[in-house]
């Protein structure tokens, strides 16, 4: 476990095995800034270590990967409840794309046009 030096010669806390740890802590579920936290570091690391070393900026994308697996699982086991919301809101928000809540808003009149309805002011008789 060989250490990597950040920017001004300080170690940066980044070695290739952080990859492994890191999937394996988004394995259980969590964000990436929650695995971060368990492996002792603030999120802002994660993004550095990503942005300096490809190689963890991968993890990263299998670590998204098995935290949807895990969710998703959980999601298909639980029985109705708060673990079936909190699960349905995760994946909402993992930023995938596979699981989202989509409104659609029609903005048009109701002649088709989008053209503002012209509200007439007319003063009340006394």
């Amino acid at each position: 476990m060989t250490e990597k030096k950040g920017a001004g010669g300080r170690p940066s806390g980044y070695y290739p095995e952080r990859c492994d740890e890191l999937i394996a802590e988004m394995a259980k579920g969590y964000s990436m800034t929650a695995a971060m936290a368990a492996m002792g570091f603030h999120r802002q690391t994660g993004y550095d270590w990503m942005a300096a070393y490809p190689e963890f900026s991968d993890a990263v994308k299998v670590g998204q990967s098995k935290r949807q697996l895990f969710l998703e699982e959980r999601l298909m086991k639980a029985d109705i409840g708060a673990v079936v919301t909190s699960s349905i809101f995760a994946l909402k928000n993992t930023g995938t794309g596979d699981w989202r809540e989509k409104q659609d808003i029609d903005h048009t009149t109701s002649d088709g046009s989008m053209k503002p309805t012209v509200i007439q002011l007319v003063p009340l008789k006394e």
